[in-house]
């Protein structure tokens, strides 16, 4: 069965266009940004919709409004910045999340049968996590001339989740800070 093609106007193709300079800085929206080592940046170029109901969390947070949104294209595309030392918490997403390294490098952390492991990766190089794997990444050190890291992250679905560790939900509430999430 053959394709059907489409021809679009250029006003529709421009539509799907997101120059990473008008993309909206977000490093607020999930709880573990409030907290040093785990501040970091979200740059949602393509993107889902916010999960609904409590007791989970978009990936993104609720400030990463994505620049494209108007088609569903079954992932969200964006950018996380951040700088050495900086990332975020040991989570999970019910679908999967890949990253490509972009500037820096970084390490990505999960939680494997025999306790936690970790790769540092370079740019260029490109990590992919099943849906449920406890994992977590950390800027390890940026690119030279700058103060930051960056990686590309891919998530797959339309309205994915994402759910803090046990061991994240008593840091973030050991803290003070407010968790939607049931532990």
């Amino acid at each position: 069965m053959a394709i059907p093609v489409h021809k679009p106007e250029k006003s529709e193709i421009l539509k799907c266009v997101a120059r990473f300079d008008d993309i909206n800085p977000a490093d607020t929206g999930l709880p573990d940004q409030e907290m040093d080592g785990y501040r970091r940046t979200f740059y949602n170029a393509l993107g889902f919709s916010q999960p609904s109901g409590e007791g989970s969390y978009s990936p993104l947070g609720e400030d990463a409004r994505p620049l494209i949104s108007h088609i569903s294209p079954g992932f969200n595309l964006g950018y996380v910045e951040a700088a050495p030392g900086q990332g975020v918490m040991m989570h999970t997403h019910d679908t999967n999340e890949t990253f490509v390294v972009i500037s820096g490098t970084w390490m990505f952390e999960w939680e494997g049968a025999e306790g936690n492991d970790n790769v540092v990766l370079k740019e260029r190089d490109v990590v992919s996590f099943e849906p449920g794997s406890q994992r977590r990444f950390e800027c390890m050190s940026a690119s030279e001339g700058l103060t930051k890291g960056m990686i590309l992250g891919v998530i797959g679905g339309d309205t994915p989740a994402a759910e803090f560790s046990p061991e994240s939900i008593k840091i973030l509430r050991d803290a003070g800070i407010e968790v939607q999430q049931a532990d």
